[in-house]
């Protein structure tokens, strides 16, 4: 069993809880602090195999008596709180809590650039978090060389964590902050630059196999989920490429265009 812990009703001021709290709420406390919330057993449980710092661990009793041993073996000598079950309920950002929480710390920032042979994706200005952490789980699920995100939204937001599936301590990804030094970047490796638009003049997704086409390397640029890719930036992309739909739909969610690209690439 995980070693004993203080027990916190609702209404006790505690720096941890309170600490979880604005987690939960603010992307400038997290960015500040360096630390995230989660929740979920098994997310939990991901990020302690993933090598993940966890901080500390806030449980109900419940929780404690059904994972309390898996946790003793997975992060022995994490603090450990307990939290009554209302206390849990006024936290919890589920519909169905499990009663796991906890403070983790985020990754150290990766330092990371397109090389011959990749074919990786570039996420333009997304903005929904489970979109994003939708498509961190399709990268993981269908492989890929690199994720680049510019201008997206928070990476621990809560939303973008919890659907990630803790897909989000394993994919290669970085965040950047100049698209032209990007495509730079891809120029002098060799990889030739994609942007996914919705455009009858395009090359359509699906007619030609990835390593065929583009031997040296590819990356997919996909744009925010209301106004695309800028026009700017997609006309700096080597080729313009999109997804045959039915006359009837004129654009699909971010993340299922970005799944049916990874699975494109995962082709090759």
């Amino acid at each position: 069993m995980l070693q004993s812990g203080e027990f916190l009703q609702t209404g006790t001021k505690h720096k941890t809880v309170s600490a979880f709290r604005h987690l939960n709420t603010s992307r400038n406390y997290r960015e500040k602090t360096r630390l995230f919330a989660m929740e979920g057993a098994r997310l939990v449980l991901d990020a302690l195999q993933s090598g993940v710092t966890v901080q500390a661990l806030l449980l109900t009793a419940h929780a404690a008596e059904q994972y309390g041993e898996t946790f003793s073996h997975a992060a022995p000598g994490v603090r450990t709180l307990y939290l009554s079950d209302s206390l849990a309920a006024e936290i919890s950002d589920t519909e169905h809590a499990q009663g796991v929480f906890a403070v983790a710390e985020m990754l150290p920032e990766r330092t990371m650039s397109p090389k011959q042979g990749d074919y990786c994706m570039l996420l333009h200005q997304v903005q929904d978090p489970s979109n994003l952490g939708a498509v961190l789980r399709t990268a993981e699920a269908l492989g890929t060389d690199g994720l680049y995100l510019y201008q997206c939204v928070d990476l621990y937001n809560p939303k973008t964590v919890r659907s990630s599936m803790g897909a989000l301590f394993r994919v290669p990804l970085v965040r950047i902050r100049n698209m032209e030094q990007f495509f730079s970047d891809c120029a002098n490796a060799g990889v030739q630059t994609c942007a996914a638009v919705v455009d009858r003049d395009a090359g359509l997704l699906g007619t030609f196999p990835f390593a065929g086409e583009f031997p040296g390397g590819a990356c997919v640029l996909i744009g925010n989920e209301g106004s695309g890719l800028p026009q700017t930036v997609s006309s700096a992309c080597s080729r313009k490429l999109t997804i045959p739909m039915s006359p009837a739909s004129n654009s699909l969610n971010a993340a299922v265009a970005a799944g049916l690209f990874l699975w494109e690439m995962a082709r090759k």
